[in-house]
C-alpha cells in the first residue's frame, strides 16, 4: 500500500481551472518539499508496507504546522520525530491537532494498531492558506463549490482506491465538513456508511476539560467501523 500512497502524494496538484479565491491565499503543497518526500517515504514504508486494506479516516485539509509541513496527517514535526521516530529538518513546533491525537488518543488506543487498521486522508487533499493563517477548504463558498465538481470527488475516489473499504469511512468533524462528505456521499456513494467524530483542533480549542470524552468518542468509532468491515 505505501507505493500507492507515495505515489498518489508526488502526483497531487493543484486544479489548475479553478482560480484561488483572492491574491493572498496560496495552496499548501508539501510534497513539492524534498525533506517533506523523504519524511513520507519513511512514515509509510515504515507503517503500511503491507497489503492490508484500511479504513479511511477524512480530515478537512491539511494545516500548515501539521501534514502542510511533514506531510503526514495530523502529525507535527515534534510527533514525527518523538513518537514515530523520524528525524527531519522541520522546525519543532507544537500543532494542535496533533498533541490530541499523539498525547491523548494514541495513550488509549494504540498507534500501531491505528495505522494497521486505519489510513487518514483528506476531503481536501491540500492545504491552503490565506493572509499566513490557515483556511479550510469550505470557507469560500463559491470556491468549495468549483472545488466539489470535480476535484474532491475525484481525490476521495483517488484515496479510496489506495486499498481502503468501501464499507465505512470515519469523518473529521462534525459540523460543515461532515455536511459536505455526507451530501458527496449521496451522490457519489464512496461509502455504505460514514461515522462522524470531534475535529482534533476543536476539542483542543474549547473541549479540553471533558477531553477523555472525546477520546472515549474516538475509541467508539474506531471499533464499530471495525466491526462493520469485518461483517
Amino acid at each position: 500500500m505505501n507505493k500507492r500512497i507515495l505515489t498518489y502524494l508526488n502526483e497531487l496538484e493543484p486544479p489548475i481551472d479553478i482560480q484561488l479565491p483572492g491574491k493572498n491565499v496560496q495552496w499548501l503543497h508539501p510534497h513539492k518539499n524534498p525533506e517533506t518526500c523523504r519524511c513520507t517515504e519513511e512514515f509509510y514504508s515504515k507503517y503500511y508496507s503491507d497489503r492490508t486494506e484500511r479504513i479511511l479516516v477524512l480530515g478537512i485539509n491539511p494545516g500548515r504546522f501539521g501534514s502542510g509541513i511533514t506531510g503526514v496527517p495530523l502529525t507535527d514535526p515534534i510527533r514525527l520525530k518523538t513518537v514515530c521516530n523520524i528525524d527531519s529538518n522541520f522546525p519543532l513546533k507544537p500543532e494542535l491537532s496533533s498533541k490530541f491525537i499523539y498525547d491523548h488518543f494514541f495513550t488509549e488506543y494504540s498507534m500501531n494498531e491505528f495505522y494497521d487498521k486505519f489510513f487518514i486522508g483528506a476531503v481536501c487533499p491540500l492545504g491552503l492558506e490565506s493572509n499566513g493563517r490557515n483556511m479550510n477548504y469550505y470557507d469560500n463558498k463559491i470556491f468549495m463549490n468549483e472545488l466539489l465538481e470535480y476535484f474532491i470527488p475525484d481525490s476521495i475516489e483517488k484515496q479510496i482506491n489506495l486499498g481502503c473499504s468501501r464499507k465505512v469511512a470515519i469523518c473529521l468533524g462534525e459540523g460543515v465538513n461532515y455536511s459536505i462528505l455526507n451530501k458527496l456521499n449521496t451522490k457519489h456513494q464512496f461509502f455504505e456508511k460514514i461515522l462522524k467524530i470531534s475535529h482534533p483542533r476543536f476539542i483542543m480549542q474549547y473541549k479540553r476539560k471533558t477531553i477523555n470524552d472525546y477520546v472515549k468518542q474516538y475509541i467508539d468509532a474506531c471499533r464499530l467501523a471495525e466491526k462493520l468491515v469485518s461483517n
